[in-house]
């Protein structure tokens, strides 16, 4: 399996405090059939040389660490980009910004209780300047929750969608569990990953999740959640966005009263 979003890189954001820890997280990636990982840290629309310089610096040590330890994880580079509306302007002054240096593929999140204005056209800018959005666990959207359907708008304007391994299995409440498996029963996800960050805390969870999907799931889809896609990224080969159907245009006032008292 791949893992394409993760919280890696010691003592940097929000993820593990030592390179021991980080060590002991990446152990239980390879434990569980794990062989790629994308060390997604946390970025925003400030990123100086000094902050990349370090997760650089830090990402070498453990890649080295991994060699001499005989870890057999491969480890690439990443970001979670916080939302911006130019952060297609961040992207080219960055080594980080892209998954593996591939120029394309952006792993990118918003605010988890407030969707901001003007994202969707921020999405279709990114494709149409030959980025792949990446929308990380859109599942946890709480301002999405009452509309989960909106969801889709990210995918018409180009984005991919990211669940999370650890809302499938309910670690984030049923509500987002629920909405994580509607997307994944209608194949509306592109990627699997488990937003691991720390070893005694959200950890590696991916094979679980996994091992849950396929009881109810088509396996072979599951698979490509996990290994056909994230190699796709690797490769550098550029994903499309899923073609839904177009929506159906919202009925006016006089059209619901209308229907409601079957006017013809």
């Amino acid at each position: 399996m791949i893992d394409i979003h993760n919280h890696v890189i010691y003592k940097f954001d929000d993820g593990p405090k030592t390179l021991d820890e980080s060590i002991e997280l990446l152990k239980m990636a390879a434990d569980q059939g794990i062989t790629d990982v994308f060390a997604t840290s946390h970025f925003n629309e400030v990123v100086n040389k000094d902050q990349e310089d370090d997760y650089f610096t830090k990402l070498n040590h453990l890649q080295e660490t991994l060699k001499e330890q005989k870890i057999p994880i491969r480890l690439y580079s990443g970001s979670e980009m916080f939302f911006h509306h130019y952060i297609h302007q961040t992207l080219a002054k960055l080594n980080v910004g892209t998954l593996a240096k591939t120029n394309h593929y952006v792993l990118m999140e918003f605010p988890l209780y407030l969707m901001p204005v003007g994202a969707e056209e921020t999405l279709f800018n990114l494709t149409m300047e030959g980025y792949r959005p990446i929308i990380a666990h859109p599942e946890r959207y709480s301002a999405l929750h009452n509309h989960p359907e909106k969801i889709l708008h990210f995918i018409r304007h180009g984005g991919l969608l990211q669940v999370n391994a650890g809302s499938v299995l309910g670690g984030f409440g049923r509500t987002v569990q629920k909405i994580s498996l509607w997307l994944i029963e209608n194949q509306y996800a592109h990627f699997l990953a488990s937003d691991a960050h720390s070893p005694n805390g959200r950890g590696f969870k991916l094979a679980e999740a996994v091992a849950a999907l396929e009881k109810d799931f088509d396996k072979d889809y599951i698979q490509t959640l996990v290994y056909d896609n994230p190699q796709k990224i690797i490769d550098n080969v550029i994903m499309e966005p899923l073609t839904l159907p177009e929506e159906e245009p919202e009925k006016g006032f006089l059209q619901r009263v209308r229907e409601r008292l079957k006017f013809s």
